[in-house]
């Protein structure tokens, strides 16, 4: 009878330990998967890096699993909690981002070819913004019988000027627009609300107060000190070579430049800085910038 109440202590022992075991490897996984959330929305809310969120956001999902694995069995406390907040809290995290990327795949399209961009008729070179005036077929003189017109003259040979281009630098459009979240704006045609793949320029994200550029910022953006000319928005945008800006941070009368999509130079004033979910609105100056001198 001694030696069976001493084995039933020493079992009862060694649960005691694989228990209190089990508790420690949970909380330790608990603190854990807690800095992962707050790095998550740190990063969320100061340089909104999707790669960062993504990865702290599966991080409090996967210990907070773990941690349900090591509390199996228990009753629900306070630690069974934790878990199942770090795993919503995670499992939303990773949602968001992954939305974001689904978002910025689908803005993804083939870059339009600028309308300048006409090659001229018999040239090798196919210099952008040339075109040519319609040629007259040749017709022959029913009266005298002579050879078919060709438009030239014999004696100099000359052949029809072509007409002259748009110049960079020229002011395509100038409005003004009211972006709410997720609101796409084609700057060239003034077109706002879904997006076009292959025309839609701006996108504001009104959770984060950011503007961002066409396909996820695939185009540059950055403020500038004042108001821009088009000289001056080139410039900047070869100095500072951002994917978004954030509202949040600017001023009403702040100004930015931006790249469309078509390959143009849009100034952006931003008239007022929402707050909530109220829209942004923004006043606008297009220049075209894909056509030489």
């Amino acid at each position: 009878m001694d030696t069976t109440e001493r084995r039933s202590h020493a079992s009862a022992d060694q649960d005691d330990e694989s228990g209190r075991g089990a508790v420690r490897r949970a909380t330790a996984l608990a603190g854990l998967g807690s800095v992962a959330d707050v790095a998550a929305v740190a990063q969320l809310l100061t340089t909104e890096s999707r790669h960062g969120v993504l990865v702290a956001g599966l991080l409090s999902v996967l210990t907070g699993l773990l941690g349900m694995i090591q509390l199996y069995g228990r009753p629900v406390n306070v630690r069974v909690m934790v878990m199942l907040a770090l795993i919503a809290v995670g499992a939303g995290l990773t949602g968001a981002m992954t939305q974001r990327y689904y978002a910025d795949a689908v803005s993804e399209g083939p870059r339009p070819v600028p309308v300048d961009a006409v090659t001229v008729p018999g040239s090798s070179l196919g210099t952008p913004g040339a075109t040519t005036a319609p040629v007259t077929p040749p017709t022959a003189s029913p009266s005298t019988g002579t050879p078919p017109s060709t438009g030239t003259s014999p004696s100099t040979g000359t052949s029809p000027s072509p007409v002259a281009s748009r110049k960079a630098g020229e002011k395509i459009r100038e409005a003004e627009a009211s972006l709410r979240d997720q609101d796409y704006l084609d700057v060239e045609s003034g077109r706002a609300g879904t997006i076009d793949p292959a025309a839609s320029d701006l996108w504001y994200v009104s959770p984060y107060r950011s503007l961002w550029t066409a396909g996820g910022g695939k185009y540059p953006i950055t403020p500038v000190d004042a108001r821009p000319g088009p000289d001056d928005c080139a410039q900047a945008l070869i100095a500072r070579d951002y994917d978004q800006v954030e509202v949040g941070k600017m001023a009403a009368g702040d100004w930015a430049c931006a790249r469309t999509s078509e390959g143009n130079l849009v100034a952006i004033r931003f008239a007022a800085i929402p707050t909530g979910d109220a829209p942004l609105r923004i006043s606008y100056t297009v220049w075209r910038w894909t056509s030489e001198e």
